[in-house]
């Protein structure tokens, strides 16, 4: 294909494939003579890219690297949705017709920085965006497409950016437990409809998007698990213990596929989802539907500092300080590393105390034991009489 242009361009674009491989952009002129030089030009580079052996990567634009990915690999995720956003601005930011080959150091330096200069949902009364958010958001994404374009698609890049330098610093995960009072003062204030969804993270340990898109095929009676897609889409089972079925067990019914749902308290659009709800009816628990429901019972409860993600910690918390078992609390959270489960170590205080108690009671039983022993050394030990002195006790 020559050189064209598009309706809501005034430049002309151009668009030709290489081994397979599609490049198109703009050439940024508005002469048809110009644009066709461009278009040489570009062809010229290419062709070199692959006599060197960069190929594909040198000219391959972040928009078609991006497209490809999420056929093959995004859309099949368990975050989808969420990818997809997330695709869409990095794009964004990057610009659609930016070669891969073109993404430098200098650049992506340039992006994160502006990237954790911006407002949370866009709003400055929410605060910056966190760390994590760019390094998941961006950077780490970004990275990922870059190395699936290098081991799976073949494409060599020599100038592909040094990632480490790049990812921002996150301050540790706090580990915040619900204590019983605070769990009663919630109780007091929560509707009776999202209370088991509540309870039933406490006891599973389950994250919020695994909570909210379980689905009645999930749960096996038979089989007593509950089966779920974690974090990086990893299978994930929950036994479903007698708490576990105390929960689930009254609330078949209520829908036909989604366990948890709501009761409309009045008949709504929602804004955010377009969805209608009617007064009286059941509806499947969203992931923000709870978020916004949590966010405003725990002000109710005094609790503000409380998140929906500190149930999990209040979870694998109290199973370890019950159970004491770092190893089966590691499976239930469905951590691939100990090392992460760790961080609920602090659960362990007790036993490191009575451990320390009794190493106070062994040195004291020690220090009484040598200075019994001293002393028995110390006191002179009474006289033996020889036989010479018994033979003369008796003559007498």
């Amino acid at each position: 294909m020559s050189v064209y242009k598009r309706p809501d361009s005034p430049h002309y674009h151009y668009d030709f494939q290489r081994r397979g491989v599609r490049f198109h952009g703009s050439t940024g002129e508005t002469s048809r003579r110009a644009a066709e030089e461009f278009e040489r030009a570009e062809k010229e580079r290419v062709k070199a890219a692959f006599a060197r052996g960069a190929g594909a990567s040198a000219r391959m634009t972040i928009d078609d690297a991006a497209g490809r990915y999420w056929l093959e690999v995004g859309q099949h995720t368990a975050k989808a949705a969420d990818l997809d956003r997330e695709l869409a601005d990095l794009i964004k930011t990057i610009g659609a017709s930016l070669a891969m080959g073109d993404i430098t150091d200098d650049k992506l330096a340039a992006w994160v920085a502006r990237r954790r200069g911006e407002h949370r949902f866009g709003d400055p009364r929410r605060g910056l965006v966190s760390p994590a958010t760019v390094n998941r958001g961006f950077t780490q994404l970004l990275r990922r497409i870059f190395i699936r374009a290098r081991k799976v698609w073949k494409i060599a890049l020599p100038d592909e950016p040094d990632w480490s330098s790049h990812i921002l610093r996150e301050p540790r995960e706090r580990v915040r437990e619900l204590r019983v009072d605070e769990e009663i003062g919630l109780e007091e204030v929560e509707r009776d409809d999202y209370r088991p969804l509540r309870l039933f993270a406490q006891a599973s340990g389950l994250r919020r998007r695994e909570l909210v898109s379980l689905t009645w095929p999930q749960v096996d009676w038979a089989s007593g698990i509950i089966r779920v897609v974690g974090k990086g889409d990893k299978p994930h089972v929950v036994p479903i213990t007698q708490e576990i079925t105390g929960l689930l067990w009254p609330l078949r019914g209520h829908h036909p596929t989604h366990v948890f749902t709501f009761v409309a308290q009045r008949t709504r659009r929602c804004a955010k989802s377009d969805n209608t709800y009617v007064r009286g009816k059941r509806y499947p628990v969203s992931y923000w539907g709870w978020g916004s429901r949590f966010a405003r019972d725990k002000v109710k409860a005094g609790l503000s500092d409380l998140k929906i993600h500190d149930l999990r910690h209040t979870s694998a918390t109290r199973t370890l300080r019950a159970s004491k078992n770092l190893r089966a609390v590691k499976e239930m959270l469905g951590h691939s590393d100990i090392k992460t489960t760790m961080r609920y170590a602090h659960a362990l205080t007790d036993d490191i105390a009575e451990a320390m108690t009794a190493r106070v009671k062994d040195e004291a039983e020690r220090r009484a034991k040598h200075e019994a022993d001293k002393k028995s050394r110390e006191s002179p030990e009474p006289a033996k009489q020889t036989p010479a002195k018994r033979l003369t006790k008796k003559a007498k």
